[in-house]
């Protein structure tokens, strides 16, 4: 129990790290940036990222989503899929199991936006703001595209590598036993086959 307790504070912590780039600037005084719920407050709100529904329009320097979000991410998911040779829809199921078409999601592992960035990859992949649907979309769709690259082709191999990571697959030779992993699999694969 101990060593799942300091699994969680390690990944707690590494989320504050990553989400602290995102935080607006804020009297240090007045607020503990290393208390988690402060700040994924922070993260989430303030003048970087709004709280958005379908018909709410989200304004930012980078990008700007119109009052339909579906239209514009069904956009997007067009424009990265020919650019990363994956098909749209295995994009859209993917942000639909994910996230519920929630461009400022955060999964109970730190994942971020759209399609459920790890955090530790964001520098990798050039994301500077993971709730920017356009930089989302564009980097988890090079990643998926990476990954079924890796795994010649083999789609369940290339999700569970996405939801896990790509060491944990070759690791269990297959998808591993984790019941989230196995989920996010079958939801995205059962969704394709409707």
């Amino acid at each position: 129990m101990l060593e799942n307790m300091n699994r969680l504070i390690e990944k707690i912590d590494a989320l504050n790290k990553s989400l602290s780039i995102y935080a607006p600037k804020h009297n240090k005084k007045r607020i503990n940036v290393n208390n988690f719920a402060n700040q994924l407050e922070i993260a989430t709100s303030g003048n970087n990222i709004s709280a958005c529904s379908p018909e709410t329009s989200i304004k930012n320097k980078d990008y700007e989503l119109s009052k339909s979000i579906n239209d514009d991410v069904k956009g997007l998911v067009e424009k990265y899929s020919k650019e990363y040779n994956v098909k749209p829809e295995l994009i859209q199921q993917l942000i639909n199991v994910a996230s519920a078409n929630n461009p400022n999601a955060v999964g109970k592992n730190g994942e971020l936006g759209l399609m459920q960035l790890n955090p530790s990859l964001l520098s990798q992949l050039g994301v500077t703001n993971p709730f920017d649907p356009n930089q989302n979309i564009s980097a988890g769709t090079k990643h998926l595209s990476q990954l079924l690259q890796n795994n010649n082709g083999n789609l369940p191999l290339a999700l569970a590598a996405y939801n896990t990571d790509p060491l944990t697959v070759k690791r269990f030779g297959g998808v591993p036993p984790y019941l989230e992993t196995q989920n996010f699999v079958n939801q995205i694969i059962n969704g394709l086959n409707k």
